[in-house]
């Protein structure tokens, strides 16, 4: 199964801002949250399944400011899925441009025995390409 591409608008607080006026650098790893289980969801609405995960891993690059008030939505995608674990990509738009993009790297998890778990074999990598092409 094709894993999905999810568009997620966000809304942002006023506490996300910090002393300069802008998206605080934690905000950023918070909105890709936002989209990465909305992500998740619309694969539990697509096959029934909720695959339990943990966070491994969380990159980050903020590339422009982002101002309270603007329009957030957050792109999100899977470009890897290995054995026990998938790479959950985002992009976070304000009013349209790119302000930043980052990844997370999710581990299948089984909350009974509470070790790592293998993701499903059927799932195939989303069929997207961040807006640099890659």
């Amino acid at each position: 199964m094709q894993l999905p591409v999810t568009r997620t608008p966000v809304q942002a607080r006023y506490s996300d801002t910090d002393a300069m006026g802008h998206m605080s650098s934690g905000s950023y790893v918070t909105f890709m949250e936002v989209g990465r289980l909305d992500f998740f969801q619309q694969i539990h609405a697509q096959t029934g399944h909720s695959q339990a995960s943990v966070v491994a891993n969380i990159n980050v690059d903020i590339i422009s400011e982002c101002r309270y008030g603007e329009n957030i939505e957050v792109l999100s995608w899977c470009s890897r899925v290995g054995n026990k674990s998938l790479t959950v990509c985002n992009e976070i738009f304000a009013n349209g441009r790119l302000v930043a993009k980052g990844s997370v790297v999710n581990v299948g998890f089984d909350t009974e025995t509470r070790q790592s778990t293998a993701i499903p074999q059927n799932w195939k990598a989303s069929n997207y390409s961040d807006s640099s092409g890659n």
